[in-house]
């Protein structure tokens, strides 16, 4: 394979792709003060548990009373793993340092495999251009604090990972080997966001709680 100057354009071109998706991700959450915080601060169940015995010894047993009061900042914090690194700015970094090869991996596989002429081009090119939409789509979902479709989006998100990296190296193994860093990399964030979602699902309502009813003088 012969690569020209004009290659080397277009694959730094193709490398702005990825490499933007990364930077539109890290300049939108490292000045979020309010996700930053969502994220960071953490609250761990026994507190959560202890918050409402307290409320309840004193009598306070209103089923709104006490949501309003699980509403308040203590609250809107997120249970996260203890394993889980807490500053936003570090996942983001992680993501342009993982994504940028990825330009330069399409561009190969593009070159060495005939362009779109060929199906199997196709597929692969396709499958991450689907993976790069996904990564996108993790910025509003992670802003709305939506935890399952998070999840949701994160598991698509390295499943096409994983299946750009296989077809990838079908077609040119330099690409595929790029691609596994990134694809490592989103399965940790798959991991991630189930074990979050799963600590962060709505409670039951406590049957113990007796309500408070109010009576007519």
């Amino acid at each position: 394979m012969v690569w020209t100057s004009d290659d080397s354009k277009k694959a730094l071109l193709a490398t702005a792709v990825p490499g933007g998706a990364a930077m539109t991700a890290f300049l939108a959450f490292v000045n979020d003060r309010d996700v930053v915080d969502w994220w960071t601060l953490n609250v761990h169940p026994t507190n959560a548990i202890s918050r409402k015995l307290v409320l309840n010894k004193f009598g306070v047993a209103n089923e709104a009373f006490i949501e309003s009061f699980e509403c308040s900042n203590d609250f809107k914090k997120t249970k996260k793993p203890n394993w889980a690194p807490k500053d936003v700015r570090l996942y983001s970094a992680l993501d342009l340092l993982t994504m940028s090869p990825l330009g330069y991996a399409s561009y190969l596989v593009y070159k060495t495999g005939g362009g779109f002429d060929y199906a199997d081009t196709k597929v692969a090119l396709g499958i991450y251009g689907m993976n790069i939409a996904f990564a996108l789509a993790t910025i509003p979902l992670l802003k709305k604090k939506n935890l399952r479709c998070l999840f949701y989006n994160t598991a698509l998100l390295n499943a096409t990972a994983v299946a750009a990296s296989y077809t990838f190296y079908k077609i040119d193994r330099t690409a595929g080997l790029l691609l596994i860093p990134y694809a490592l990399w989103t399965g940790f964030y798959a991991f991630l966001t189930y074990a979050i979602a799963k600590d962060n699902q709505p409670q039951e309502p406590d049957e113990n709680i007796v309500k408070v009813k109010t009576t007519s003088m």
